[in-house]
């Protein structure tokens, strides 16, 4: 899609230079357009664009609307009083909740117009009545996106679900999120009929019929949980199973055909997990290395939906984001041609580290990180085990010493930025290097994603079985975690659900929005995870300062400190309260 929206701008320019012998349209309208299969695809890649734009997962979504949780921070030590949504330090006209609202609407709006007009366009028009369906379920599926995205920020929001061509259709009351879910799900629905194959299609990068079926299944999941609580869980069920019984995906286990640059690394003896870099091959971390260096996997497709990104912003296409530069590892030098140079405004927290640690009879055992059931690949990748060094000039890769590793594990003080480094800037092909651009693509659904949603949806309806411990030990296993039993539950489901929250966090940690994932769960669990950020109490007894949270003059427990009831949603923006009169402001705000 991406590679279609960048050929439709060069061709553009192409024609501009020759303007004088083209027809000119000075009065394009509706009935002008979508007469053929050219732009028909033409106009669904407008909507897909605006998936791209910096106010979704061009740079927010990921980025300061869904930090200040339990896993990831904002981490300036100069901005502790800074107005941050990420702070919670904020009204309705911050300019991050502002421009995500208007681009989600922005992309809404091209979605209606677009089912609109087509609506009135015949089979023929379309290339035939497969074609039309396919736009029209592709669209839909978008609207249902971006609807899924409001949700999970704002809640209740206007369902506006036909072009808004002026201030008369601009006037709407925000809607029940029962009736939005309703109409994500009849929407998904439409798309699961029309969307193609994930085999017929050369990419991730447009919405296949199986991915319609997997943000159905995570819609259902969201209804089952707070606010609605609706008794969708065997829906959920039934679609996740859907995608899995497809056979059309699976989980990479392959090693990347990328050339690694790393640091040299000791493959340790006995149980030292510190000292172990070989999981640096393992399938969970060459699917992101690939991911990174805009290579597709259509064999395995695990990643089954990806936000597209092109080039570096130098050039016309204006197609980047910034994946891999804010929510990455930190290199401040600009003139090194390695390395590209990275903001990192985020940190991953010990909160997120320290989930991926065996538990253990002893937690306060001295190898309680080094035991074999803690060699999880997912760990030391998504939070990074090096730093660039850049004393001299260059980027240095530096790998973190185990005593550096280890503070990470037990302390407060000593080691301050620990940066996702799930997506690591330096796979991305794309040269020059750009200081705030590039070309890494965001993953919407992943495979992984569904396993873990039957795993969940299974325990909902009957409790712990073996159908959802099979689903969570293919996770496990390919990363390199010990599997689990069902003997291990003792027929609990509440320990059961926990256990595969924290496995959502550990393999989903900065993908699905961690704000929804939380409050999902319940208002009191949305507050107490976030409040963890400020917690003092003694996690492992015989390591000093070894807090669950951080000390109240860290920029890293500010959000806890700052967090209130209305937090629990984001505000209506003003601009929308300026134009839009019947709409009534969150609760709270």
């Amino acid at each position: 899609m991406k590679k279609l929206i960048y050929t439709l701008m060069i061709a553009a320019s192409v024609s501009a230079c020759n303007f004088l012998d083209t027809t000119v349209y000075d009065e394009l309208d509706e009935e002008s357009i979508y007469h053929d299969e050219t732009t028909c695809m033409s106009g669904l890649a407008g909507i897909y664009d605006m998936l791209g734009t910096s106010g979704l997962y061009g740079q927010n979504l990921w980025g300061d609307l869904d930090a200040g949780t339990d896993i990831m921070v904002y981490n300036r030590a100069y901005g502790m009083n800074y107005l941050y949504v990420s702070h919670y330090n904020y009204n309705n006209t911050e300019t991050h909740v502002e421009e995500t609202w208007e681009d989600l609407y922005e992309g809404i709006n091209r979605a209606n117009d677009y089912i609109d007009l087509l609506g009135h366009r015949t089979d023929e028009e379309c290339g035939g009545a497969e074609q039309k369906a396919m736009y029209l379920g592709e669209a839909k599926a978008l609207r249902a996106l971006f609807y899924m995205n409001l949700v999970a920020y704002w809640g209740e929001v206007p369902l506006r679900l036909t072009p808004t061509k002026d201030l008369s259709s601009q006037l709407l009351d925000k809607s029940p999120q029962a009736d939005i879910y309703a109409q994500i799900i009849q929407d998904l629905k439409d798309a699961e009929a029309g969307c193609r194959p994930a085999d017929e299609l050369d990419a991730p990068g447009r919405i296949s019929q199986t991915t319609a079926q997997a943000l159905l299944a995570r819609a259902y999941l969201w209804e089952a949980g707070y606010p609605v609580y609706a008794d969708t869980w065997g829906d959920a069920l039934e679609y996740a199973r859907k995608v899995r019984d497809s056979g059309l995906h699976t989980l990479n286990y392959a090693a990347t055909s990328v050339t690694t640059s790393l640091p040299s690394y000791t493959i340790g003896t006995g149980n030292n997990d510190y000292l172990d870099r070989s999981y640096y091959s393992n399938g969970y971390c060459s699917l992101f290395i690939n991911m990174c260096s805009n290579l597709y996997d259509l064999t395995a497709r695990e990643s089954m939906f990806e936000v597209e990104f092109y080039g570096n912003g130098l050039d016309q296409s204006n197609e980047s984001g910034k994946v891999g530069l804010y929510n990455g590892i930190s290199n401040g030098i600009t003139t090194d041609a390695n390395q590209p140079f990275a903001y990192a405004w985020y940190d991953a927290t010990k909160i997120l580290a320290r989930l991926y640690n065996k538990v253990l009879t002893d937690p306060t055992s001295v190898d309680a990180m080094n035991e074999v059931g803690n060699r999880d690949a997912r760990k030391w990748w998504n939070v990074s085990d090096y730093t660039f060094n850049t004393s001299t000039g260059v980027a240095v890769k530096t790998l973190r010493t185990n005593y550096q590793m280890s503070q990470i594990d037990y302390r407060t003080s000593g080691i301050q930025n620990v940066f996702p480094g799930k997506w690591r800037a330096e796979y991305d092909p794309v040269r020059p290097w750009a200081r705030n651009n590039g070309s890494i693509n965001f993953p919407v659904m992943r495979y992984s994603d569904v396993l873990l949603m039957i795993a969940e949806a299974s325990n909902e309806v009957s409790g712990p079985t073996q159908e959802a411990i099979e689903a969570i030990n293919l996770v496990r296993e390919r990363a390199g975690a010990a599997p689990v039993a069902l003997t291990d539950f003792g027929g609990d489901q509440a320990t059961l659900r926990q256990f595969i929250f924290e496995e959502r966090t550990r393999e989903l940690c900065f993908e699905v929005p961690r704000h929804q994932e939380l409050r999902r769960m319940g208002r009191d669990f949305f507050f107490q995870r976030i409040r963890l950020l400020e917690d003092q109490t003694l996690y492992i007894s015989s390591q000093a300062n070894s807090m669950v949270g951080y000390p109240l003059d860290n920029v890293r427990s500010v959000p806890a400190q700052n967090i209130l009831d209305k937090h629990i949603y984001l505000p209506i923006p003003q601009c929308e309260l300026s134009v839009n009169t019947a709409c009534r402001q969150a609760e709270g705000w």
